[in-house]
């Protein structure tokens, strides 16, 4: 292992959010690529199918199963990646809770899960990996944003809250970490076709319409491809290219849909579904 902690010429990955949708696109994506991924996430079965996809193909994968919200769950998984693999030069936090609803309509609970998973998970991962980063003078932070985190979407609620904040985040990370050989990048999704997404057909959209996880990976291999001497973002947003497909407006239609039905919150709209996680 070089001194960078890049085994083979590609950095050590930390993949939070790994189990499944686009946070598992991303992690067999820099596996393919050459880096030794660890995958944290709550649900174990899941990673390690992941983990075994990875390894079927060749690659080397530590699946990490931890509640990333819980006090400490970030700096373990760090330090777990880090003995195992050697030092986190690659930080992608793709974990994300969502619950839709009013802000007169949202619940305590649900608020400080939202900006616990969606925004404080990003930070303790990034303030732990961010010191070995500066002493290698190399390391890349990718947070998974949203599209609704640049737009005004009511009902939104906590979830557009804390991904307009976690964009802010990354720019500060990139701010101060920009001359130390340290990139960070936010990549915001419109709406990509997941289990736990809104199904395109009950909005009247072409499931081809849709982005899909791979198209995320895709986005970050790019990122991770460009020239050391160029920077890109630090917030990029990759949207469908049919504006019936995008995020802002297909929440929106799905909003007054549930309304309409009178079924109470959103079960499900944009990226993720009201009350459950991507983790």
């Amino acid at each position: 292992m070089s001194a960078a902690g890049k085994p083979g010429g590609r950095p050590v990955a930390l993949v939070a959010g790994a189990s499944s949708g686009i946070g598992a696109a991303i992690a067999r994506r820099l596996a393919a690529r050459g880096s030794a991924v660890a995958l944290v996430g709550r649900r174990e079965a899941e990673l390690k199918e992941v983990a075994e996809s990875i390894r079927t193909d060749g690659g080397t994968a530590l699946p990490l199963p931890l509640d990333l919200a819980e006090p400490g769950a970030p700096a373990e998984a760090v330090a777990a990646t880090a003995a195992a693999l050697g030092p986190v030069g690659l930080l992608v936090c793709s974990a994300g809770a969502i619950r839709l609803a009013a802000i007169h309509e949202t619940e305590e609970r649900h608020w400080e899960r939202q900006l616990r998973v969606n925004l404080t998970v990003p930070f303790l991962l990034a303030r732990a990996v961010l010191p070995g980063m500066r002493e290698r003078g190399y390391g890349w932070v990718v947070n998974i944003g949203s599209g609704v985190g640049s737009e005004v979407v009511p009902g939104s609620g906590g979830y557009g809250v804390s991904k307009h904040a976690v964009h802010r985040l990354t720019e500060l990370v990139h701010e101060e970490n920009r001359d130390l050989g340290i990139r960070a990048v936010t990549v915001a999704p419109g709406w990509v076709s997941t289990r736990l997404a809104a199904r395109p057909a009950d909005l009247g959209v072409p499931e081809e319409e849709v982005l899909d996880p791979e198209d995320i990976a895709d986005t970050v291999a790019w990122l991770l491809d460009r020239p050391a001497r160029m920077s890109v973002g630090p917030l990029v947003r990759v949207e469908p290219s049919a504006s019936r497909a995008a995020a802002g407006d297909a929440m929106t239609r799905h909003l007054t849909r549930s309304r309409d039905r009178d079924t109470g919150p959103a079960e499900n709209a944009g990226t993720a579904p009201a009350a459950k996680e991507t983790r």
